[in-house]
């Protein structure tokens, strides 16, 4: 009688090998782009509360009218300095390209601004004192950001 000997695995067990392995490796991608997407949605969050603040205090420290404009359409939006009739774009803002924000870039490409309503307008206006003319909301996918009436200061529900 010859004594055979494995010098390897055979071919069942490095197909049983890989089913498992493309099993998890199917599980940890499902997970990790659940994790992206809450992570992206909280980082536009950021964004737009930061600018909201920062804007504010632009229009108190230059004691001049600030406007931000959101675009639902472009899921972006754009920042202005001055009163309703002479008001033009703030160009050199933070983040933006030639004063627009764009939550449609290739980072937060699953943020979508689904609604703002400020008074029944796109437009969250700050006072050169501080203060906002209406408070409203701006909805981020299944987020709500409140902007309270003359202090400006925003809540996410």
């Amino acid at each position: 009688m010859t004594k055979r000997t494995s010098n390897g695995f055979s071919l069942m067990e490095l197909i049983i090998v890989i089913v498992l392995i493309a099993i998890f490796a199917t599980v940890a991608m499902t997970r990790t782009r659940t994790g992206l997407s809450t992570i992206r949605e909280q980082i536009a969050i950021d964004q737009v509360t930061s600018d909201i603040d920062l804007v504010r205090s632009m229009a108190f420290g230059m004691h001049e009218t600030m406007t931000i404009v959101f675009s639902i359409d472009q899921d972006s939006y754009s920042i202005y300095k001055g009163a309703n009739n002479s008001r033009t774009a703030v160009e050199d803002y933070p983040n933006s390209i030639n004063g627009v924000i764009s939550l449609d870039n290739s980072n937060l490409r699953e943020v979508d601004i689904r609604s703002v309503d400020f008074n029944g307008s796109t437009e969250l206006q700050f006072s050169p004192m501080g203060d906002i003319n209406s408070g409203g909301s701006i909805s981020l996918n299944n987020k709500i950001i409140s902007v309270q009436p003359i202090t400006g200061k925003w809540s996410i529900n």
